[in-house]
């Protein structure tokens, strides 16, 4: 929702990226700095019913990726062509299957070090490991979550109901550590600060857990309620 302003998944987004990173395509705006969107890209080319579609780009792609470069100089058509695959099932999956592998499924492995228990912290951890990546580096997930466990010296109480355990001796309320982990997020990075302003306002309104529904304020700034489909 934050990346494409929508509740449901684009998987044919596709357009230039406003922080820089080349093009931002597909549900979470893969990039094509970042290698992340050429990883969809191979799994797709993986799959029974690729015909060929981004051959004319994997060198570039792979340069890009390599080399960190933010240029979208020999991609001519790029988007165009992410348009039309996302006609395509196996496209749909090999994007769904590299947010869940490299995303999903790391950044919740911080749950069980700590005792997190909200929802909204688990779609933080989330959202920062998409946002600032995975890494041990100030920006990123590893880094922040240092950080932030780094900045207690002591228990802290608090009204959230759920205390997290830092470094294996202090107890914090799990809304205070959450507000501390946004508040260094905002400090180390220059991305994604529509998204902590939402994630502030579900946690001043106590929304910890979500079941049914939650509301959040979207890239827009206005309020959009989202509802699970399966519930």
């Amino acid at each position: 929702m934050f990346e494409t302003g929508s509740t449901e998944l684009n998987f044919a987004n596709c357009r230039k990226d406003s922080d820089g990173s080349g093009y931002a395509s597909g549900i979470i705006s893969f990039t094509t700095r970042h290698g992340d969107a050429l990883k969809v890209i191979k799994k797709f080319m993986d799959t029974s019913s690729y015909n060929g579609e981004f051959d004319d780009y994997v060198d570039t792609l792979e340069e890009y990726a390599d080399s960190g470069s933010r240029s979208t100089e020999n991609l001519d058509g790029y988007c165009d062509v992410w348009n039309a695959a996302a006609d395509n099932i196996d496209f749909w999956l090999a994007q769904s299957s590299i947010v869940y592998d490299k995303y999903n499924v790391p950044s919740q492995e911080y749950v069980n070090e700590i005792g997190i228990k909200f929802s909204v912290t688990r779609a933080v951890l989330y959202d920062t490991a998409i946002v600032g990546g995975l890494g041990s580096s100030n920006s990123t997930l590893g880094g922040i979550f240092k950080a932030t466990n780094n900045a207690f010296e002591s228990d802290v109480t608090g009204k959230s109901g759920n205390s997290v355990t830092i470094n294996d001796k202090y107890q914090v309320d799990e809304a205070v550590w959450l507000q501390k982990f946004l508040e260094i997020r905002e400090k180390n990075s220059s991305a994604g600060h529509k998204n902590i302003e939402a994630y502030r306002s579900i946690i001043t309104h106590k929304d910890f857990n979500w079941s049914n529904s939650v509301t959040v304020t979207d890239s827009d700034g206005d309020d959009m309620d989202i509802k699970c489909r399966f519930a």
